[in-house]
């Protein structure tokens, strides 16, 4: 009888829990009982569909379009992960932060890549990444009216907020669709709660900080990136006076999305990407131009070099934008006709004088022979590469490492990404690689690599620098 009972009360027990266990461990609220590899799955199904579904705002400096060209340092950055995964990508625009996150949430998107500093909101079930950068909350502020006129710097700091307890009985203006992240306790603990804040539901952060430039609004927040970077357009700005502590901007995936975090952070913590984070950062928020491009400004056609009807004739002729040639003679020679390297290649292109001789040159030919025959040997290598590397954007990076170390280091490079598993057809992480592996004697003893050991750093920096050169161009001379 009594061991009947204790069956009983255990049979209930295990059904009054086979009943409660599904609630507990469901994907949506037990994230924590879930391994790696079931959490993981994010990761997974993008390889597996070949494509990144990535989430920005429509902050000017992130995400826009430029002569049917997509720009922006969150979209540069987004597409440069999706090339190291090797797999396409999607973007979506969304303004609200809260919808931003609901997506996530919802699987519409895998990663929202905005300004997010440090989550604390509960609601939502995300994690996030190593931070791109860091950076702290500002007071967007007008200067005086007639502060040109001002001798005495002194004077005009007089006239505005340079300590937060002087934001006593104003008003700020917040966008209501971005994230109220803002130290606001900072300021109320200065002020004695004695300030107020109105949230603006048509205007985002940046509109907000353009409506402070044009005296509609006097006081709003925002991060030192973007407020800097209009600062630099907007001259009436000032953006001096800290209102909080600085702080990492990350990206953001589902909680449980293990996987994902993890590449992605390997990703921000390689040297190549820290590099590449700077240099965007860099171009978008401190680069005059690229400011006035994303904020939809003209900018002022400027010349290359004194050789630009040159190029541009020449160019024609191998179906490069001129801008992108100019980079490279830029890099050989910084255009004078004068300079040899220690090597003896000679001139503008910086051929080698049996290179030249085989492409009509030599070191007493004019600026335009010089040019010419650089261009042909770039259709040279283009032809070569044009089997083996089908998209010619593409193609034009694999041209320039073999300008730089010669073809057959770079065929090598080919050969050894097919058998290492790599994307032959794609420099960037894949053949860029593989020539950088040629130093090293298990790759350069390969029987599938010809020419033997070469280091490949400076060709990697060349193709890059090339191309960072270029994107200067676009923005200096308007084609």
């Amino acid at each position: 009888m009594r061991k009947r009972i204790i069956y009983n009360t255990l049979s209930l027990f295990m059904l009054m829990f086979i009943m409660l266990v599904p609630e507990s461990c469901s994907v949506s609220s037990g994230q924590h009982f879930l391994t790696a590899e079931q959490t993981g799955g994010v990761l997974k199904d993008i390889l597996r569909r070949g494509k990144l579904v990535a989430l920005t705002d429509d902050n000017p400096f992130n995400y826009f379009e430029y002569k049917g060209e997509y720009r922006g340092f969150q979209y540069e950055l987004l597409k440069k992960y999706a090339n190291s995964l090797g797999v396409e990508l999607e973007v979506v625009v969304e303004t609200d932060y809260h919808k931003a996150l609901q997506y996530l949430q919802q699987r519409r998107v895998d990663i929202v890549a905005m300004e997010l500093p440090p989550l604390t909101d509960r609601r939502y079930a995300v994690e996030q990444t190593t931070p791109l950068y860091e950076t702290r909350q500002v007071l967007v502020q007008r200067k005086p009216v007639n502060w040109r006129k001002m001798r005495d710097m002194k004077k005009v700091d007089a006239a505005m907020v340079t300590d937060l307890k002087q934001l006593s009985g104003k008003t700020i203006t917040l966008s209501a669709l971005t994230r109220k992240q803002y130290y606001l306790s900072d300021i109320q603990n200065a002020t004695n709660h004695n300030f107020e804040v109105i949230t603006n539901s048509r205007r985002n952060g940046s509109k907000l900080i353009e409506s402070v430039a044009t005296g509609e609004t006097s006081y709003t927040l925002a991060f030192e990136s973007m407020a800097g970077a209009y600062s630099m357009i907007y001259k009436d700005l000032d953006v001096r006076t800290v209102a909080g502590p600085e702080t990492g901007i990350a990206w953001a995936v589902r909680k449980g999305s293990v996987n994902l975090r993890e590449s992605v952070n390997l990703w921000l913590t390689d040297s190549k990407t820290k590099r590449d984070i700077a240099h965007l950062y860099s171009r978008y928020y401190e680069n005059p131009r690229f400011i006035h491009l994303a904020l939809g400004m003209p900018v002022r056609n400027k010349s290359i070099s004194d050789y630009d009807e040159v190029v541009k004739q020449m160019s024609t002729t191998i179906g490069w934008d001129w801008r992108l040639l100019s980079a490279l003679i830029y890099k050989e020679s910084k255009f004078r006709t004068d300079v040899k390297s220690r090597v003896g290649a000679f001139g503008l292109m910086q051929l080698m004088p049996s290179t030249a001789r085989r492409f009509g040159a030599h070191e007493g030919s004019s600026a335009h022979e010089q040019i010419a025959a650089g261009v042909r040997l770039i259709k040279y290598l283009d032809n070569m590469f044009k089997a083996k590397i089908p998209d010619p954007a593409e193609r034009k990076k694999f041209v320039l490492a073999a300008y730089n170390i010669g073809q057959a280091h770079v065929m090598d490079a080919i050969s050894l990404a097919e058998k290492l598993g790599k994307n032959p057809q794609v420099w960037e992480n894949n053949v860029e690689y593989c020539l950088l592996a040629k130093s090293q004697p298990e790759h350069y003893n390969d029987p599938v690599v010809k020419h033997g050991k070469v280091s490949g750093r400076e060709t990697q920096r060349f193709v890059a620098e090339v191309f960072e050169k270029y994107d200067h161009y676009k923005t200096l001379a308007i084609d």
